[in-house]
């Protein structure tokens, strides 16, 4: 049963949804501070030792197959949609240097969460010769009349973090992304394992970002459709207040809905906050937090000490490789993938022995070696 609670709509523009969560990040350490976080882990929701695929080691290398001569010392553009979410920075910062790899200059700009600045900062790019982009989480679609530059000078256009969809402006080389029915399917089975077919799960929705709501969708579809005795209700959080509204949601919806036992949040930069709501309405020891994406300090410290059921990550590291092989085999004249699909790793209780232990600092990134294996593909070795 999938009941949509509308608890506000926020009509605003992608942007300031952005900056919302930009704001939430930086409110963490405050946040954290009040959760009492470490003391709730004696009476935190068990779940059960569960081993799902989405759970295994990625240890195949997934990417291109065909070496060739990629170009050296081009000057790119890496625009970050803004220097506040930890997964952004990480990306922008393995594109610069992969693209140092191959004796590039890349030129890291802060977009400031503001789509103003993107198109700005694209249309300057394009005019003075740029040889390439890749927008980190920088949505082109807000970008319109510097994507109109982008196509008419065929400049190679590198997207990450974002799925393609009908509609989209026209310049965009290739899209890179997790797969977003994959990983809300790996979620699903999660739960449905864990809770003996019976999970009650409230899902906190962002409606202005695009692949997390095709996640969301994809969870409770398959709950729906493949666990007859789960139940899904959904609220929708009020992105531009997200800092200061999102644990009091969190702790309503569980009052108002004292079946639930699962709690998936949107992602890790507001991790804090749903933890706070779950506690705060006096379910630590009977709801499980689950989330996905950030890898942030506290979300790492929750799976470790158990207060966080699950969480799906994404490899930030890789994705930026990826990102240059791209833009160079689209710089070389050479054919190029138009989406690629991202691993991502679902990590619990059991298997978050397996991540690095710089886990909360780099992220994770896959456990095969991809970069002598990028070198290898661009004649570096």
């Amino acid at each position: 049963m999938d009941t949509r609670t509308k608890v506000r709509r926020a009509k605003v523009r992608r942007a300031r949804t952005a900056a919302a969560l930009a704001a939430a990040v930086l409110a963490l350490p405050m946040a954290a501070c009040s959760t009492g976080t470490t003391a709730a882990a004696a009476g935190a929701a068990q779940s059960k030792d569960i081993e799902l695929p989405a759970m295994k080691a990625v240890t195949t290398f997934v990417g291109p197959t065909e070496s060739f001569d990629a170009p050296r010392k081009k000057h790119i553009m890496v625009l970050v949609c803004g220097n506040t979410g930890y997964g952004c920075v990480r990306e922008g910062n393995a594109v610069k240097q992969a693209a140092a790899e191959l004796g590039w200059t890349a030129d890291l700009v802060d977009g400031r969460l503001d789509p103003t600045v993107w198109n700005r900062a694209v249309k300057q790019a394009v005019d003075s010769g740029i040889d390439g982009i890749v927008s980190v989480a920088s949505d082109p679609n807000l970008m319109g009349e510097a994507m109109q530059r982008v196509a008419a000078e065929k400049v190679p256009f590198v997207m990450l973090g974002q799925t393609p969809k009908d509609g989209d402006v026209p310049g965009v080389q290739t899209w890179i992304r997790p797969d977003t029915l994959e990983g809300g399917k790996a979620a699903a089975a999660w739960i449905k394992a864990d809770s003996d077919g019976q999970g009650t799960v409230l899902i906190l929705d962002l409606p202005d970002f695009t692949d997390i709501m095709k996640r969301h969708d994809t969870i409770a579809r398959t709950l729906a459709s493949e666990c007859a005795g789960c139940k899904v209700h959904r609220a929708e959080v009020a992105s531009q207040t997200i800092g200061t509204s999102l644990a009091p949601l969190v702790t309503s919806q569980l009052r108002q809905h004292p079946d639930v036992n699962y709690v998936w949040g949107p992602d890790d930069s507001v991790g804090d906050f749903v933890a706070q709501g779950i506690q705060q309405a006096g379910k630590s020891s009977t709801v499980k937090l689950l989330s996905t994406s950030g890898t942030t300090p506290s979300s790492v410290a929750r799976l470790k000490n158990g207060t966080q059921a699950a969480d799906l990550l994404f490899p930030d590291d890789y994705m930026g490789w990826l990102a240059v092989d791209s833009l160079a085999r689209g710089i070389a004249g050479r054919p190029v993938e138009k989406v690629w699909d991202a691993p991502q790793r679902l990590f619990t209780a059991k298997n978050i022995g397996e991540a690095p232990s710089d886990l909360a600092k780099v992220g994770w990134s896959t456990e095969f070696e991809y970069k002598p294996e990028f070198r290898k593909l661009w004649g570096l070795q």
